[in-house]
């Protein structure tokens, strides 16, 4: 069976116990993050699209987003403070440094926003790309969701964030955090105090960020194996590919032949997957690939389940019910 990902049991009695205690958790957590992300302001937040809130109401306009791989809770934030959206053509998520640069040359842009794992299934170049937001004068902001416990990351961006909801990283269900690393923007006091977590989301945050590490390269690792598995199986089958097979990442993602072959393959999947809780998606989506595509997600399984053996259940389901369709067609 595999385990879907849920609050562990000690940092759910951690959470019990910040119920009736007088301890400042929101303050012990806001240190606690500061340890973990270096210099700047910490706000620790209900959810990360709160955060995202905050940030959108904070900037200017001329917002800078990929046109997929992204998260569109940032896009829909910007749009309720009515602020300029504009997208640019990645390649299938990833940014191209060369056409970047081209573009904040051509075009006016006050902020750019990024997930640090494009489509939780590539890392972005994030070195050239904060060098070029330097040399433009762009505010870069990080959302590293995807990569917190890879310390690689955070010497990047002016703000960034990150989700304690599930099923993630730091897995508390609820929660974000908003990183101010350089004082670039005035954030408003009025949402941070009205969206400021409560002390339990704060106690579990506290006691879970000392997992990241752990949790974080277990999974690339996991996935790597089960990546490499499948591109091996699919060499010769070019209706079906795995997306950016170079690239570490906490999902694998496949290109289908078509949207409904997409959605047949994954309910088929699933069918088969002894699983408490759902990890196959489709595309096209956005937070993902613009392409028919089914989208297995390691990130969404427990530690205790991230192993070889399950990999192996999984890439022998996922390529019989592939190898099933494609006998059907014929």
């Amino acid at each position: 069976m595999l385990e879907f990902k849920k609050i562990s049991r000690d940092t759910l009695g951690v959470m019990c116990d910040a119920a009736g205690s007088g301890v400042d958790f929101y303050g012990l957590c806001v240190d606690c993050v500061g340890d973990v992300l270096g210099c700047g302001e910490t706000y620790i937040l209900n959810s990360a699209n709160s955060c995202l809130l905050v940030v959108a109401e904070a900037i200017g306009d001329c917002v800078l987003v990929c046109d997929q791989g992204g998260w569109n809770g940032f896009i829909k934030s910007c749009d309720v403070f009515g602020k300029k959206v504009m997208y640019f053509p990645t390649d299938d998520g990833l940014i191209n440094i060369e056409k970047l640069s081209v573009y904040l040359e051509e075009h006016d842009v006050n902020s750019l926003y990024i997930t640090s794992l494009s489509g939780y299934t590539a890392k972005q170049p994030l070195n050239d790309i904060k060098k070029l937001c330097d040399v433009h004068e762009v505010l870069l902001i990080l959302d590293i969701s995807g990569s917190i416990g890879d310390e690689t990351v955070y010497e990047y961006g002016d703000i960034q964030i990150f989700s304690t909801g599930s099923p993630k990283i730091i897995n508390i269900e609820n929660g974000g955090i908003l990183h101010d690393k350089t004082g670039k923007i005035q954030l408003n006091k009025h949402l941070l105090k009205t969206l400021k977590a409560d002390k339990i989301t704060c106690a579990g945050i506290n006691h879970e960020i000392r997992k990241t590490k752990k949790t974080y390269e277990k999974t690339i690792q996991t996935n790597r194996y089960l990546k490499d598995k499948l591109i091996k199986k699919l060499e010769e089958n070019k209706n079906y590919t795995v997306i950016h097979p170079e690239h570490d990442g906490l999902n694998t993602i496949i290109t289908t032949p078509s949207k409904s072959i997409a959605k047949k393959l994954a309910y088929n999947i699933r069918q088969k997957l002894e699983t408490t809780g759902n990890i196959i998606t489709t595309g096209p989506q956005y937070n993902r690939i613009k392409r028919a595509s089914i989208n297995i997600e390691t990130k969404n399984l427990h530690i205790t389940s991230l192993t070889q053996e399950n990999m192996d259940y999984i890439i022998e389901i996922v390529y019989s019910e592939i190898t099933r369709i494609n006998h059907q067609k014929k």
